[in-house]
């Protein structure tokens, strides 16, 4: 039996090397220099992706909703994330260019205030609502001139919703129930469901979880969310909505929407916009008319409109502007 042996690597020093075993040393060291260069590679490279991921995640900031429109040039964008504004709802309607009728929402157990002005928002007296009917909350408002009001409101300790008029300024009031089918206002939003707006006398679920706005001047019904712009479609029984952030107030007029927001760019207060057109659409643009830079964004607000003018009602102070939006002034009390 004999053992199997193995090729011998000892070569004598004497003789010489070849060119194979050379080439062969050198592949080895081009081998392990290549291995170190990728070794070192790796480690930079992953050094820089975590010191860039850190980067990010410790000044990375939530952007806001963008809000839509034709052109980048009249279109806004919100410049910071919109704060929200005060809980509450509030009415202003102008019955003309000197009559105002204004008006807080009220509870079932502190009662609404209603408030008349003669002299386009300078002084206002309160109307004789909580003794005439014992209005506790306010739906709806709706002027039909200077002296004629329509009002769709919660009545007595049950907060039984019902319809009234009144034809001499708000001195004397009558029981309206028709105007349940054909003003438009909204019913609160519950644990158990989402906001509905009564709109021919049916309800119909909001757009959007909780309705911040609703404006309507009987032909057009508009509402406003945190992030939605949205107009009611009776023809095709349906909403239809665009995304825009930080509607505080809005005013329905034929031709045109006219709406005041916080987080314009270019303006510290709440700019004024325009929506041109006589039903909103996918197609639909937002224009920057103007801007109220001293207005508080964290208030609530109410806009009306009447032949040119326009009055904006947000926290305590009362502005008009006299040229469709684009400039405004406070009211002189």
């Amino acid at each position: 039996m004999t053992t199997k042996r193995g090729r011998s690597t000892y070569r004598p020093s004497s003789q010489p090397v070849s060119w194979r075993e050379r080439l062969g040393s050198r592949r080895r060291v081009f081998i392990i220099v290549g291995l170190v260069l990728f070794l070192v590679a790796d480690v930079i490279l992953v050094g820089l992706a975590l010191t860039a991921n850190g980067r990010s995640t410790g000044n990375e900031t939530q952007r806001p909703l963008p809000t839509f429109g034709t052109s980048p040039s009249v279109t806004p964008t919100p410049s910071e994330e919109p704060v929200a504004a005060e809980a509450g709802d509030r009415f202003l309607v102008a019955g003309s260019t000197d009559v105002l009728w204004r008006a807080t929402d009220g509870t079932c157990d502190a009662p609404a205030v209603v408030e008349r002005s003669s002299d386009a928002g300078a002084t206002w007296a309160a109307l004789p609502t909580g003794s005439a009917i014992d209005l506790r909350v306010v739906h709806a408002l709706a002027a039909t001139g200077p002296e004629e009001l329509q009002l769709v409101g919660a009545t007595g300790a049950d907060c039984v919703i019902g319809g009234f008029t009144s034809t001499d300024a708000g001195e004397t009031w009558e029981s309206a129930p028709e105007l349940l089918s054909t003003v438009a206002y909204e019913t609160a939003a519950t644990p158990e469901a989402t906001a509905a707006v009564t709109l021919g006398g049916a309800a119909v679920a909001a757009p959007c979880p909780a309705v911040d706005v609703l404006a309507s001047n009987g032909a057009r019904t508009v509402v406003a969310c945190s992030a939605v712009l949205a107009e009611w479609d009776a023809a095709v029984g349906a909403w239809t909505a665009l995304p825009f952030a930080g509607i505080h107030a809005a005013d329905v007029q034929t031709d045109q929407i006219l709406f005041a927001a916080r987080g314009v760019t270019g303006c510290s207060g709440l700019g004024v916009l325009r929506i041109s057109g006589a039903a909103l659409s996918a197609t639909s643009g937002a224009e920057t008319i103007g801007c109220v830079a001293d207005a508080d964004i964290a208030a609530t607000a109410s806009l009306s409109s009447i032949d040119g003018t326009s009055w904006l009602w947000v926290g305590d102070a009362m502005l008009r502007s006299l040229d469709g939006g684009a400039t405004w002034s406070a009211v002189a009390s």
